[in-house]
């Protein structure tokens, strides 16, 4: 069982559920997000390299809405820099404004529906995380529950 599909089930999501597309490389900057508590959460924060579950509505600084999902896994080591940065500074459970600079989105390049140069504005619910250590203890757990269940020979 690979990590993507481990870290699905621990979420307690189907296989099918997708991930995002792979984000560019960081830009070398000083710019920085701005995460804006709407409902502060109280159940910890995500470490760097997490893998989280989220809800979220993603737009343009005019409001166009450009993607939203429920219940979206994500690894954060693949999304863009400015995601990341944003979701480790939020607490499981919480509903926040998350504002990305173009440095730390998609910057010169237009992606889809995002022009190139675009200030990203997300809503997110932070709904659970899981390191990739938990993951790992949970396959390690799932496998050896399957090999108990093998009858013997």
């Amino acid at each position: 069982m690979t990590l993507r599909l481990a870290a699905l089930l621990a979420l307690g999501l189907a296989p099918a559920a997708a991930f995002g597309q792979e984000a560019p490389a960081p830009a070398a900057s000083a710019a920085q997000v701005r995460v804006e508590p709407i409902t502060p959460g109280t159940g910890g924060k995500p470490p760097e390299h997490a893998y989280v579950l989220i809800n979220y509505k993603g737009m343009l600084q005019d409001g166009t809405v450009f993607d939203q999902a429920e219940r979206m896994p994500m690894a954060l080591d693949e999304v863009v820099p400015g995601f990341a940065q944003g979701l480790v500074q939020m607490e499981r459970g919480g509903r926040y404004r998350l504002t990305i600079p173009p440095e730390l989105g998609y910057g010169a390049e237009a992606s889809g529906p995002i022009p190139a140069n675009s200030t990203l504005v997300f809503e997110i619910d932070l709904l659970e995380f899981k390191t990739a250590e938990e993951i790992r203890a949970m396959m390690a757990q799932m496998e050896a529950q399957g090999a108990a269940a093998q009858p013997a020979q």
